[in-house]
């Protein structure tokens, strides 16, 4: 290892992986005595199957996780996910592609396994815990399965798309001006194409129909611009193969537009509240449900089977998808939404964005929208502590439907 480390750079690099931080001096040795660098040029590809026998971590550059040509995951040397095991699975058709000239420490398995087994189980700390699932009938050792990589993190969740992430931390930052902006979606001329639709659509149409991004951010504001970016990037995440899984991620999609208009449309007649923001909120209430369509997608138990997926989706996707928008770095009110949308009984104070997405997926089911396990609409503690006893549940579905179907034929 002497290319890539010295002997206590080596060590040093082994106490800061989290998996090994419980080691003793002596393990810590006989791992660094079998490990090895590997080296990789930009485009070249390792294949976890082929893998096996190493533990690998990336030091330098930066990496691409791809299943199916779908890219799950780009990881970058001195990330808090570098410091994990590369291929945390060794599905076959798990790859890894080069994007950035890279380094990595190769560790043998059969050392590592016999240290790691020795190591008392870490007490979940990160305030998310999956648990298992609890039934009696024959899907319960898949589902816990499934329970089990994403409990244990292996389960790489898809990454951000680089416009996406541009768009959200632009919205943080005040300093820049409204060409900037222009300048950075117009990297990607079918989200181009997209915002200037919409911006033109009956959300938001003004006397004059806009033709440039520059105009059409004016005109929507970036809040509303960035639930576009998002809106269209999660619909390109991931490319099913089966056809159920086809079928429910387009389900998701419409489902999650429909609620983020009604959203907005609420947050109209209620004070305190951004209307694009809602819809933002609107759109990614369900986004936990991506993750484990695309697990599902490659798993022979659940890629074919409507009941096991639906159970699998119930016990998971609240935490799946809070897990997913903390590492996509979204605000708190939009991880509250992902993680309480569907807890009709929670105990807050103040009225928030998850309030009201719990409305709009109640006025969502009144149109023929997913059966809810929820209690009437005037029974809602969300329904009370957002005043919304003047407002006629049946005017705000007719406002949105024009929307609603205007904007899913737009961004689908």
């Amino acid at each position: 290892m002497a290319e890539a480390f010295s002997n206590v750079g080596l060590l040093k690099f082994l106490l800061g992986l989290p998996d090994l931080d419980e080691l003793g001096s002596v393990a810590l040795l006989d791992l660094a005595k079998d490990a090895h660098a590997e080296f990789l040029k930009t485009g070249e590809i390792l294949y976890a199957d082929e893998h096996m026998d190493r533990h690998l971590y990336l030091v330098e550059g930066e990496i691409e996780l791809v299943a199916g040509d779908q890219i799950l995951q780009v990881i970058k040397g001195g990330s808090e996910r570098a410091k994990q095991s590369l291929f945390r699975v060794h599905t076959h058709g798990l790859e890894a592609r080069c994007l950035r000239k890279a380094s990595l420490l190769s560790l043998n398995e059969a050392t590592f396994e016999k240290y790691i087994a020795t190591i008392k189980p870490k007490e979940n700390t990160s305030g998310i815990n999956f648990g298992s699932y609890q039934d009696a009938d024959s899907d319960a050792g898949v589902i816990n399965e499934i329970h089990r990589e994403f409990n244990h993190n292996e389960v790489d969740l898809p990454s951000m798309p680089e416009i996406a992430l541009k768009i959200n931390q632009a919205v943080q930052d005040e300093s820049l001006d409204i060409q900037k902006i222009a300048d950075i979606i117009q990297i990607d001329p079918m989200i181009s194409a997209r915002a200037v639709q919409v911006a033109n659509s009956a959300m938001y149409a003004g006397s004059q129909p806009v033709q440039t991004i520059k105009r059409a951010v004016q005109r929507i504001g970036l809040r509303a611009m960035r639930a576009i970016v998002m809106s269209v990037a999660i619909r390109n995440l991931y490319t099913p193969k089966s056809p159920l899984i086809k079928k429910r991620m387009k389900s998701y999609y419409h489902h999650s537009i429909r609620v983020g208009v009604i959203s907005h449309v609420l947050t109209k007649k209620i004070k305190g509240f951004d209307p694009d923001q809602a819809f933002l909120a609107g759109l990614i209430h369900d986004i936990g449900i991506v993750p484990i369509l695309i697990r599902a997608d490659n798993h022979d138990d659940i890629k074919n089977n409507a009941e096991l997926l639906d159970k699998l989706i119930h016990s998971l996707k609240t935490k799946v998808g809070a897990t997913l928008l903390r590492q996509w770095s979204f605000e708190d009110e939009l991880i509250t939404v992902a993680q309480d949308a569907e807890n009709w009984h929670r105990d807050v104070i103040k009225a928030d964005y998850c309030d009201v997405v719990q409305v709009a997926q109640l006025h969502c089911e009144m149109i023929g929208g997913r059966k809810l396990d929820a209690p009437p609409l005037v029974e809602l503690p969300a329904f009370e502590r957002l005043d919304l006893n003047d407002i006629n549940p049946m005017l705000i579905i007719a406002q949105a439907k024009q929307e609603m179907s205007e904007v899913i034929h737009l961004l689908d």
